[in-house]
Formats: C-alpha cells, structure tokens, sequence
C-alpha cells in the first residue's frame, strides 16, 4: 500500500470510534502520546484519554446507533514522514436522516510515519463549522 492508502484506510477506520471503541483501534490510529482538541476545546492527552472520552460518548443512550460521517478534503504531505490531513463530518444520530449542516466540523489531524512504516495520529483537532457572525462580516468588508 501507498502511504496516501493508508492514510485513507486509517481515516476510514476513525468511524468505528464511535460504534465500537476498543483500546486496539485506538492504539492502530493514534500515537501513545496523541493530543486531541475537540470541538469545543478540550484538550485530551494521550491514548488514554482520548480513549476513555469515546468510551463515555458511545455508552451514552444519545449515541446509541449514531455514524460518523466525514469527507476528506486533502492530505498533505510536508515532509516523508508528515503529513497533514483536513476532513470534514459529524455525528448522524439514529433518528436522523441525513447530518444536519449545524452540527458539522472540520478537523485537522497529523499524521506521522512510524518506525515500522505504519502512519499514526500524533494530534487532532475538531472545529464546529459556523457562518460569520455580524461582527466578523462587518470587520471583514
């Protein structure tokens, strides 16, 4: 596999974190010393943490049944061992049709090449999608 195909495959891998956590697909993406930002600014450190909020998330009865959703915009790669890469998704709850637009983010993730050849997430960050407010459309003009 190409290191893009991997990165791909990774990435399609990330949707289970939701419906089935286990510390094995955790440990197959992430680094033991990942950072995760979320959405609304929480900063998670390590494996362990950002583990064990996933695990509180797909126990709770609102998540039951919920799909992660995403498009991948672009991988970068900034150097043979790095590379950079902009999705954007949400979580589908089971009573929904389709994700509603509100509930979007995008996110950045760093992926880095392991020793072994494998790539890894070493950090993430996940940010709502939200039109500009009035005042960021009026200092924007």
């Amino acid at each position: 596999m190409t290191d893009e195909q991997i990165i791909r495959t990774k990435l399609e891998k990330i949707k289970g974190m939701f419906q089935h956590p286990t510390l094995g697909l955790f440990e197959d993406l992430f680094t033991e010393d990942c950072d995760y930002i979320t959405f609304n600014g929480q900063h998670l450190k390590g494996i362990e943490e950002n583990f064990d909020a996933h695990v509180h998330l797909s126990n709770l009865k609102l998540f039951r049944g919920a799909v992660l959703e995403s498009d991948l915009l672009q991988i970068k790669f900034v150097n043979p061992d790095t590379a950079i890469v902009i999705a954007t998704g949400g979580i589908r709850f089971r009573w929904q049709k389709q994700l509603p637009q509100s509930r979007r983010s995008i996110n950045t993730n760093v992926f880095i090449r392991q020793q072994n050849g494998d790539w890894k997430i070493a950090s993430f960050q996940n940010s709502r999608i939200r039109k500009p407010g009035w005042l960021q459309r009026l200092l924007s003009k």
